[in-house]
Order: structure tokens, then sequence, then C-alpha cells
């Protein structure tokens, strides 16, 4: 038996070893598909402007980035017939300076990866390469963008390419020094660029190039991002600094150097602790556009502004204006250009993308259909969990149930030729149910992508804003700010809201009602519910008020209050403060023998009667000439009715004195003087007692 147990072993093992070297089962070996593969729109484009035939460039440039793209697709190709491991290859002009790199193959269907792509500079190529995803997809597609540089040198010259397929493509790299000519009263200008490294655009900004005294004037920049392809202000890359140009009123407007750099904030708290040195960033519509409220005490200075949006990167275009704000009224971009008079005050931008480094891929869903949801009011915003019935067309039976994925994604099975209805059946927390029903045909099948829309379930919101006291003339509508914050938070916690939303606005005895119906979300995109609150802003800044600041209303303040959950504010008119100073004259006599004698104060409303001072006290009167004074009293009534002062001179209980005393006649001579004159002739000093007013 043991015997037998040596010879099987001595016969298994060896068996094991083949297993485990030659597995079982047909493997595959990698193929070149090349053959199998068409390519179209082969060319190179300068990676700053997308042209591909001309830049200009600089003396001083040395190398010029470039992008080489196009696409790839594999006709009539069937599923499974390329396989995990297959490649193939797209060669580059021999004088194309390519950069070594590796890139993601993505499906743009799925947004997985379904291989790679390795770019070699040495041999001129780029080699795609499949993995494990390509099974089971058919009519496989896609594009590609890869860096490249030319050597230029800072001399004009031309390139020839030759592309595969034995076209060639000329690009001119031009070197041109512009002449020197006027250029005044410039406060803006905007120069964009794409980013030759990433899918966004580079904003360069002046600012106040000419140098024009701005005093202590509330200065911002006011842009606007929503005239053409999305693009998508990137806040953290907001760079403001003080500089030096070139020149301040000719075309030279190099950048010489960097003086100082200011602090971007959002936080308006922030930028009130050091406004001097901070600019305000402000997000609007949206944030389809921004307001930057400058530095205060900007005076003569220059700045120079950057900042990044993403950019779609496919060719179209995005539209950009921008304007210079003095005390919120837009200025001249520029004064004069040569003999060009300007009358522009929004300086409008446009750049045509160009495409990202990468390659992204698309094979039709066979036979399923791919739905994705998204956000009405931002497409950006994938929906999760929504779910879907796909129902047979002929007789509305259910024949799948399927959810969206965090991506926003859901995919059918397989399903035969015909005709379905795909139905909402539950939506994401905190969005309306689509009602729409949806028919799509299956039909030789090719798959059927579908893009369904969410709106949001909106919630009402009423704030109010009351004057109290003060003149009536002076009650407005103001502009209040809307705030928002989640439940469970606190309203400490809430930040502005960026959507552009307007309420209608009613007023009755000095209270204005802001109601903003069927507008407002009541959930965010995670599904927590909103609180909604408001702010009073500033007029000329925007700057939100807080508890106990002061707003200006014609000539008068009133002060800022909210109620707790700050959906009601208050402004309450601020009696101004003033000094009383009345003076005492003495005509003759000698000071050492001169009545003691005191000043009662009085006051009378503009358009009243005169009345006594209510709790301030009568003050002695100085035996020289000389002044009494009461400070910190209210200036006019709590309505604003202005007040006049006057004093009368009484004795020690405050009887008003009528008569001459101790050779001392008393006379009113202004409402804040009284002259005591006095008189040799002998003359009983009478008191009269007179009913206090």
């Amino acid at each position: 038996m043991d015997k037998l147990k040596k010879v099987l072993g001595f016969l298994v093992f060896p068996l094991l070893l083949l297993l485990m070297f030659f597995p079982t089962g047909e493997a595959h070996a990698a193929t070149d598909v090349t053959d199998k593969a068409d390519f179209k729109n082969l060319k190179i484009t300068v990676a700053e402007t997308g042209s591909a035939s001309h830049i200009i460039i600089g003396p001083s440039t040395k190398t010029v980035e470039l992008k080489y793209s196009g696409d790839f697709s594999f006709p009539g190709v069937q599923a499974n017939v390329i396989k995990p491991g297959d490649y193939f290859i797209v060669k580059a002009p021999e004088n194309l300076d390519l950069e070594d790199r590796t890139l993601d193959l993505i499906d743009s269907n799925s947004n997985t990866k379904m291989g790679t792509v390795q770019v070699e500079k040495a041999n001129h190529r780029l080699v795609f390469t499949f993995n494990e995803v390509v099974q089971g997809k058919q009519h496989i597609r896609g594009s590609f963008t890869a860096n490249a540089k030319q050597t230029v040198e800072g001399v004009t010259k031309k390139v020839t390419y030759t592309l595969p397929g034995g076209t060639t493509q000329e690009i001119e790299f031009e070197v041109k020094v512009y002449p020197k000519h006027p250029h005044t009263g410039e406060l803006i200008y905007k120069q964009p660029q794409n980013d030759p490294k990433s899918p966004k655009i580079i904003w360069n900004v002046r600012i106040n190039r000419s140098k024009t005294d701005m005093g202590n004037h509330t200065i911002k920049i006011k842009d606007n991002i929503g005239l053409g392809a999305f693009a998508s202000y990137i806040e953290k890359s907001f760079e403001l600094s003080e500089v030096v140009y070139e020149t301040t009123d000719t075309n030279y407007a190099g950048l010489k150097h960097i003086i100082k750099v200011y602090k971007v904030t959002t936080d308006p708290e922030e930028y009130k602790k050091d406004s001097d040195n901070t600019a305000l960033l402000t997000f609007v519509n949206g944030k389809r556009g921004f307001e930057l409220l400058m530095p205060t005490n900007m005076g003569t200075k220059s700045f120079y502004l950057r900042y990044l949006t993403t950019s779609p990167a496919d060719e179209s275009e995005v539209k950009n204006s921008i304007q210079y704000l003095r005390d919120n009224e837009p200025q001249l971009i520029w004064k004069k250009r040569e003999n060009t008079i300007n009358t522009q005050t929004s300086h409008d931008i446009t750049i045509k993308t160009v495409k990202s480094v990468g390659a992204t891929i698309t094979a039709d869903i066979a036979g399923k259909i791919k739905i994705t949801k998204f956000d009405e009011a931002d497409a950006d915003v994938k929906l999760a969990g929504v779910v879907f019935e796909i129902l047979r067309k002929s007789d509305r039976v259910k024949v799948q149930e399927v959810t969206t994925d965090a991506d926003g994604i859901a995919v059918s099975d397989h399903l035969n030729d015909g005709k379905y209805i795909v139905k909402e059946k539950t939506p994401k927390s905190g969005y309306q149910v689509n009602s729409q029903e949806f028919e799509v045909e299956m039909k030789d099948g090719k798959g059927v992508p579908l893009n369904i829309s969410n709106k949001r379930v909106t919630v009402d919101f009423e704030a109010t804003k009351t004057w109290v006291n003060g003149k009536a003339t002076d009650y407005k509508k103001v502009k209040l700010g809307l705030y928002v914050h989640k439940e469970g938070q606190t309203v400490a916690d809430a930040k502005p809201v960026t959507g552009n939303y307007t309420p209608e606005v009613t007023e009755s005895n000095g209270v204005y009602t802001y109601k903003w119906k069927n507008q407002l979300p009541e959930r965010d995109v995670d599904g927590s519910k909103l609180v909604y609150s408001v702010r009073e802003l500033e007029d000329q800044t925007g700057l939100p008020l807080k508890e106990g600041e002061k707003v200006k209303a014609g000539e008068n303040n009133y002060l800022v209050s909210y109620n707790a959950d700050k959906t009601q504010v208050t402004n309450t008119y601020e009696v101004p403060k003033t000094n009383v100073t009345a003076k005492k004259v003495w005509v003759g006599g000698q000071e050492h023998v001169r009545p003691t004698v005191y000043f009662k104060l009085y006051r009378t409303p503009e358009g009243g009667a005169i009345e006594e001072v209510v709790g301030v006290s009568q003050k002695e009167v100085p035996k020289t000439d000389g002044t009494v004074e009461w400070t910190d009293l209210p200036e006019t009534d709590e309505h604003g009715v202005k007040y006049t002062y006057s004093v009368m001179e009484v004795d020690e209980d405050g009887n008003l004195i009528v008569d001459t005393i101790d050779g001392y006649t008393p006379a009113q001579t202004a409402d804040l003087t009284v002259t005591n004159t006095y008189s040799t002739e002998p003359a009983e000093a009478v008191i009269e007692a007179k009913k206090k007013l």
C-alpha cells in the first residue's frame, strides 16, 4: 500500500505542475487590432488657443505647448471581438515632441477605466490597451488628446507635420513686436488662456492699470460667466496682488513686479476685520457670476487678479463679461486708445476651449436603456436612489425596475426589441417626482440613453423688515441677503444663498414683507432639510449688517436688530446726540459782588412749543464771562423732529429771574446767551417767582 502511494504521488506531482503552468481552457494572447480601427480628425493644435495653424509668440518664448488629438472607432466590430489585453496603435509625426505619459482610457458611459494609453515619446506613438471592461462592448469609439511641444527659441518659423495617412499640417510660430501707442484710463481688462496641462481656463485681470485715484470709494469687480458653454469658478484659485505694470498710459501692459499679495475671502466678517488688506469674494446667480469687493482705501493702486474656471474642453466657446464698479456705478473700461474714444462699461471676452489631455471611449449599451438622473437647476448634481419602472408599452406590464447609482446612472438588463415606457416611481428625497412617461424603442439590439431631470421640492419663505421711529420719509425697501443652513445646525452656521431668487415685496405701515414663493429648495442635494434666514445688506458694499450695526436712511441712522431665527429685521431710529453750551455775559460791576444765578435748560421741537428738559439739572453760572455745558443730549425726538435748545436764568430754587438783582438786569440776547448788565442806580432787587414751564 505504501508503495502504491509513492507511485501515485510520483505521477500526480508532475501533473499538478503542468496544471499550474498550463491551465485548462483556452488562453487569449494579446492581439494588435489596429487594422480594425478607423482614425479621423488627427491634428496638432496650440494648447493655449486651440489654433491648428498659427500662434503669435514673444522674442523670449523658447517652447510652445501643443496637443495631438484625434478620434478612433471600430466600425462593424461586434461585441466580444475585442478582448482584454488587445491593443491598437496611433502613430504621431516624427518631428512632434510628445510628452511621455500614461493615460487612463475612460468609458464615458460608466466613468470606469476600460484600459490605458501609453504615450511613447521615443517611438512617436500612442499605444491603447483594453482591460476586462471591454467584454461585451460593441461599436467602440472614442477620442484622445496628448501633450506635446515645439521648440521655437524666440524666432519666427513654420513647421510642417506629416500625420498618419500622409496628410500634412503646417503651424506658423510668429514672433511679433507691437508698436507703442497711447492707451489711457484703463480700469479693467481681462485675458483668458487655456491651461495647457488640465481642463481649465486661466483668467488674468488687470485692475486700474491707469492708476486713477479711487480715494476711498467702494470698488467692486463684477463678473458673469453664464453666457456661453458651461464653466464654473474654482473658488480656491482666486489670487489678488498689488502690482506695477510696464506703463500706465500706453498699450505696453506687461506686469513688471508684485508689490503685495492680498487675502481673498468669502467671509464678510473676515473682510471687515482687515478690509485694507482683504478682498471679499461673493458668488452670485447660482455661481454663474461673482462680485469681488476690493480692499478699502485703494487710492491709485494697480492690481492683478488671477483665477481659474473649469473648461468643457471640447472646442466650444466660453463667454464672459466683466465690469468695474465705483460706488455701484459701472465705469468705462478704458477712456481713449490712440484716436478712439471708448463708451463701453463692460469687457466681453470669448475663448475657444481646447480638448483636455486624456482618452475617452464609448461603447453602445447593446439592448439596454441607460438612464442619467440629474438636478434640474444644476446638471452637475447627479441623483442617486431614484427608482424607475420599465413597462412594456403594448400591455403596460412591468418588465424591470432599476435604481440610479451614486453617479445618477441606472442601466437596465438586456431588453428585447420593441417599445417600452420608462416611468419614475420614487424620486430622491427632496425632489418632485417627474410625472412624464418616456417612450423608448429598442431596435436592432442597440441601447437607448435617456437623460431625465428632477426639480427639488420647494418651500415658501417669508421675512419682514420693520422701521421703528424716525422719519416716515426714511422708510424704504432695503436689500435682504438670503441665507441658508441645514436643519440641526444653528442660524450662526448659515451661509449666503448663491442662487438667483427674487422675493415679492409689499409694505404696510412701515413693515416690509419679503415673500419667496415656489422658489427655494426645501432640501439640500443630500436630502437635509434647509432652513432660511435673512441679513440686511449695506447699500454700497453689500456686506451683511450685524446686530447693533447702523444703517443710514436719509440723513439719519438706524440700529439693526434681528429676532432669534433672523427672519425679522428691525431698524430702530437712533436719536443723535448733541452738546449744548450756554453763554453768560456780564456787563459792568465787580466779579466778587455778583449774584449767584443759574441756567435752566429748555428745548423747542420744530413746529412745537417750548418745554423744560426733564431730568437735566440746572447749572450755576460763572461770575465771570464764561460758559455752561450740557453733554449727550438728544438732538431730535424719537420721530426725528429737531430740537432747538435754549436757557433761562433762574435762582437756586429754579424760579425765573426777570427783574434786576444786586444791580444786574438780565436780558435774553440769544437762545443760549444771557447778558447781565450792571446799573449804578439804586434799585430794589425783586425776585419774581414764576411757575416753572
